[in-house]
């Protein structure tokens, strides 16, 4: 509306209008803005703050010879900003020529040429500055990189805004390419450090040529066993190498990408009608497929995969219908999330927990899993619930017996359950053994030694049993006498 509104009014004015106009603006500028306004008026610059691309080439020929540079800096802290015990180095960069806000002018005015449709200019620039690599004196880790100068925080553009702007002014070039060679060019820009934040799925709303997804995946697929194959020849013997390490990392970002198109922008191939498709295996795979992708990342926080894997889930429990799931494909599912501890390094144990409990639909099923945790060595405490919810109160008392501390509560359930199957002899020495160990709610413990000393006529052991309750601020000694009508 804006536009129109100025077309409009210039389309009333006259050239001496205009010029006057233009004049007029021409003199409010500051002096230090005034080169800038003779540029874009011959022409030569589009955008009035951004370099222009005479300086953008300076600045890159700079950077390479190393006369642009930045500086490593590294001191020991006791205490933290904050007057805490530290104990600790920190590291930083300093960048004494000021390239980082001459980089945020270039990324922002890229992003403004894309407003202006100037797709050609967008990508060659991004293509020479994202590729730079600046000298660190006193540090060994050079060069220094853009994606590295964002990791640091010493950009204060977005990195994953600048990768899009890039991919955004190259597909908008598509008339220049065949597909084919868009789809190489696309893959190297994705695998670039600058798009790590950013995946294909971007591109869905893009007017791109026919079958581009295709071959990207197909690229991908190939280099990915090409990688694959390079690892298992050149490392298999190897306990650690740094370019192992490097190639490892590669190949998660392509697969990272080739998960991408499958999942995201390419259409599901049509479903055989007489063929009945899994949707928690598919899905359990996809998921699969998503935690693979963090193996080797070193900041788990805030990665695409882990939304991707709450969502696959939620969508799993809405949809429930697991009982129409093969058992063993979900007793499969149930082993690997426990034996993965609920992956909850990967910051997703609320979604494989609710999972987990939706997978179980009959008494034997969440036997077999209760089963399935107590071997794991973690997670006795659940197992045992489960024992006892489904009939196998053995195993349950079996647990508690082996867990028995200063809780009164665990030791009566024992008991109980040795006095229903006849076990007197058993239900005394753990009763004995709760007065020796707990100092609370031991009335239900007295209660039984009372009655067995009682059954069996051990006035000796009666007498012994009832000065103690007397004794002892965790029995209700009245409740006690009022069951044994008050005799002692």
């Amino acid at each position: 509306m804006f536009i129109k509104q100025v077309e409009e009014q210039l389309s009333k004015m006259s050239v001496a209008e205009m010029q006057e106009w233009i004049l007029s603006q021409a003199r409010l500028l500051a002096e230090r803005e005034q080169q800038h306004f003779l540029l874009s008026l011959s022409g030569e610059k589009k955008i009035l703050y951004m370099p222009s691309q005479r300086e953008i080439e300076e600045f890159c020929e700079k950077v390479e010879s190393g006369e642009l540079y930045l500086e490593y800096e590294r001191h020991y802290y006791e205490f933290d900003d904050n007057g805490r015990y530290m104990d600790d180095w920190k590291v930083w960069h300093n960048d004494p020529s000021g390239t980082m806000p001459f980089l945020d002018r270039i990324f922002k005015g890229c992003h403004d040429l894309l407003i202006l449709n100037e797709y050609k200019t967008v990508a060659d620039i991004l293509d020479r500055v994202c590729g730079l690599g600046f000298k660190v004196v006193e540090a060994e880790d050079s060069p220094f990189t853009v994606a590295d100068a964002d990791k640091e925080g010493m950009l204060s553009v977005k990195i994953r805004d600048v990768g899009i702007d890039w991919v955004t002014a190259v597909v908008r070039m598509t008339d220049q390419w065949e597909s084919l060679e868009l789809a190489n060019l696309l893959v190297r820009i994705f695998e670039h450090p600058v798009c790590r934040k950013i995946n294909p799925e971007i591109l869905i709303d893009e007017m791109i040529p026919e079958g581009l997804f295709s071959h990207m995946l197909h690229i991908l697929n190939t280099e990915i066993s090409s990688t694959e194959t390079m690892l298992s020849k050149r490392f298999s013997e190897i306990v650690y190498s740094h370019e192992e390490f490097l190639l490892e990392k590669e190949l998660k970002r392509k697969q990272e990408i080739a998960l991408d198109i499958r999942q995201k922008c390419l259409e599901p191939a049509p479903k055989k009608s007489q063929q009945k498709v899994s949707v928690l295996a598919s899905s359990w795979k996809q998921i699969q497929e998503l935690l693979e992708q963090l193996r080797f990342e070193r900041y788990i926080d805030d990665q695409w995969q882990i939304e991707e894997v709450w969502k696959i889930s939620e969508a799993l429990i809405k949809r429930g219908k697991f009982e129409q799931e093969d058992w063993e494909l979900r007793k499969k599912i149930l082993s690997e999330i426990i034996k993965q501890d609920y992956y909850d390094y990967y910051g997703c144990y609320d979604p494989m927990r609710d999972l987990s409990k939706k997978m179980c639909m009959k008494p034997e099923e969440f036997l077999a899993f209760a089963e399935i945790m107590e071997e794991s060595g973690y997670y006795g405490k659940e197992a045992a619930e489960l024992y006892h919810q489904y009939g196998r109160d053995d195993k349950y008392i079996s647990y508690l017996e082996t867990h028995l501390g200063k809780e009164s509560e665990a030791y009566v359930e024992v008991i109980e359950y040795y006095k229903k199957h006849n076990n007197f002899d058993r239900a005394r020495q753990v009763a004995e053994q709760g007065l020796e160990k707990c100092k609370n709610k031991l009335t239900d413990i007295f209660i039984y030694l009372l009655m067995d000393a009682k059954k069996n006529e051990d006035e000796g052991r009666y007498q012994k049993f009832y000065t103690s309750a007397k004794r002892r601020r965790g029995a209700d000694i009245i409740r006690i006498d009022e069951i044994f009508n008050g005799n002692e």
